[in-house]
């Protein structure tokens, strides 16, 4: 090896070769310095490409006119009907819904129907039974629906309201049985978990088209304190929303004690209540008998509108199933609620009702 290298020395190289040899080391160097600079500029030049895909842009939703990351912002909306039985209490995930509707089912209990998009719960439940009149509202948002059965009439028209029916799936729900509760209080789920059934079901998870509600710039607050009443049916489903004007929300108190998420330990909050008055009837039929509610969601009717501290008396209206209940003040404006989570109250006119 030694004599191999002593036989490259320039002075063995014939005069003739030196100036070729020469040349040939000037090309390779050249030629691995290019390789060199080109291979750091293509690194900076792939990072730099790669910048916008991993940045965090923000996209408002329409669900309740606040700011999310892009890829969540306009999820297609989902419904998940949970129960408000004493057992139930406290439920998981009403904190993460920016739309709750809140409604008498049968034998003076209420029962929530939680509208996600944008932000992520990771345990939603008690999970419980359809009712008709959820699927009036679900139809608002063409929402995919999460529930564990349904009564009759609900059951009966999910085809004909072409609802997106995500039912009772082991896969995608699960009980738990570390509560000592009975087993119909038990069923839970995730925002995760159902938006994976819904792809497994083929419902496109990226697409929203439907209705806004008009937002304003939140506040100013009111001065004054605020206190709204909701008396449903007997003690246990009293609602009490007390106004915290130094953060212009009003805070949740269900039995006369804070109604708290079961995961978080927040209490919950709402930056507008909507007191919406609607007529209902007793079905002659169905899973409950004369017990069976029919709400009329469709047409116009009485309401009131809370926020900033501040009722405004309105009329609400819709004009068909597929359409948004529209809200208006006595001027005839549209009213504009603030940016943020959303509870509607559904109220018959018997209801006792303060604010």
């Amino acid at each position: 090896m030694r004599k191999f290298f002593e036989k490259l020395r320039f002075s063995n190289i014939p005069p003739k070769y030196r100036t070729i040899f020469i040349i040939s080391i000037v090309v390779a160097v050249f030629i691995i310095f290019g390789a060199v600079v080109a291979m750091r500029y293509s690194s900076k030049n792939t990072k730099t490409s790669k910048s916008p895909k991993t940045s965090n842009q923000l996209s408002k939703s329409l669900l309740d006119g606040k700011d999310y990351p892009s890829d969540l912002a306009n999820r297609h909306p989902l419904a998940v009907s949970i129960e408000n039985y004493p057992a139930a209490r406290p439920q998981s995930g009403l904190d993460k819904a920016p739309i709750i509707y809140e409604a008498m089912t049968e034998g003076g209990i209420t029962r929530f129907l939680a509208i996600y998009s944008p932000k992520n719960a990771d345990e939603i439940g008690p999970i419980r039974s359809a009712r008709l009149f959820f699927m009036d509202w679900i139809k608002e948002y063409d929402a995919f629906f999460a529930h564990d059965g349904g009564n009759e009439d609900a059951l009966a028209n999910m085809d004909k309201y072409q609802i997106k029916d995500m039912p009772v799936s082991t896969t995608y729900y699960w009980r738990d049985r570390s509560r000592n509760v009975a087993s119909e209080h038990t069923l839970y789920s995730s925002t995760v978990k159902l938006y994976d059934y819904a792809k497994s079901k083929n419902y496109n998870i990226n697409s929203s088209d439907y209705t806004a509600m008009k937002f304003k710039v939140d506040g100013p607050p009111n001065g004054a304190d605020q206190e709204v009443v909701v008396d449903f049916s007997s003690a246990s489903y009293k609602v009490t929303w007390t106004y915290d004007k130094a953060q212009n929300i009003y805070l949740r108190l269900i039995a006369g004690s804070p109604h708290k998420d079961k995961k978080s330990g927040e209490q919950l909050r709402a930056n507008n209540i909507i007191i919406q008055t609607v007529s209902r009837t007793l079905q002659p039929h169905g899973s409950y008998g004369s017990e069976n509610w029919v709400f009329q969601t469709t047409g116009s009717g009485d309401a009131v509108v809370i926020r900033d501290g501040k009722s405004i008396k309105a009329t609400w209206k819709k004009a068909n199933l597929d359409s948004r209940t529209k809200f208006y003040d006595e001027t005839g404006a549209e009213i504009q609620f603030n940016p943020g989570n959303t509870w509607y109250e559904i109220v018959a006119p018997e209801s006792k009702v303060s604010y």
